[in-house]
């Protein structure tokens, strides 16, 4: 078996995605996600304990995020013996977008508590209608505001599901 490298003519790799470099970034995709849903998944076990899981009888609050985590952690062990790097992209350029969607949602849930839901929702869906949706300003704007609108009075006023106070929204709807 020759080298990859040694490979000259119509079977010469063409495809970067084939070359060492190539195997070797979509292999250390492959490991930072089975990592990173690792990580994520004991966290969630750990602090779903924190939580209480109650008894058989009188569930706890953490019964169902360890129920969650303990999933997840087990999807983690599938995708570590079974997927294939085929499945995988090497990090890049195009990477970026993804961490920063990822650091957007961290963002949002540090404002969330900060601001309550509609300023953060409105940021993070202009930011994502502009990265992922490619859409103008004058078109994303109007679609983040109605959309976290909108999404603040079905949760807050029509399922009356408790949310932060909201530094847009409470003074609006205080008379509902």
């Amino acid at each position: 078996m020759t080298d990859l490298a040694d490979r000259t003519g119509p079977d010469a790799v063409t495809d970067a995605s084939e070359r060492p470099e190539g195997l070797r970034g979509r292999r250390i995709a492959r490991w930072s996600a089975v990592a990173l849903l690792g990580a994520v998944g004991v966290a969630a076990i750990v602090l779903s304990i924190g939580y209480g899981l109650g008894t058989g009888s009188m569930p706890g609050p953490g019964l169902w995020p360890f129920i969650a985590a303990v999933v997840l952690l087990g999807a983690t062990v599938v995708v570590a013996i079974t997927d294939s790097l085929d499945d995988y992209e090497s990090w890049g350029t195009s990477s970026v977008r993804t961490l920063i969607a990822l650091a957007s949602l961290v963002v949002f849930a540090a404002l969330f508590t900060l601001l309550g839901f509609t300023v953060p929702a409105m940021l993070l869906m202009l930011l994502w209608l502009r990265m992922f949706g490619d859409m103008r300003w004058r078109t994303a704007a109007p679609l983040a505001a109605g959309g976290a609108i909108a999404l603040f009075l079905l949760f807050d006023v029509v399922l009356g599901v408790p949310l932060p106070r909201d530094v847009l929204m409470t003074p609006l709807t205080s008379w509902m």
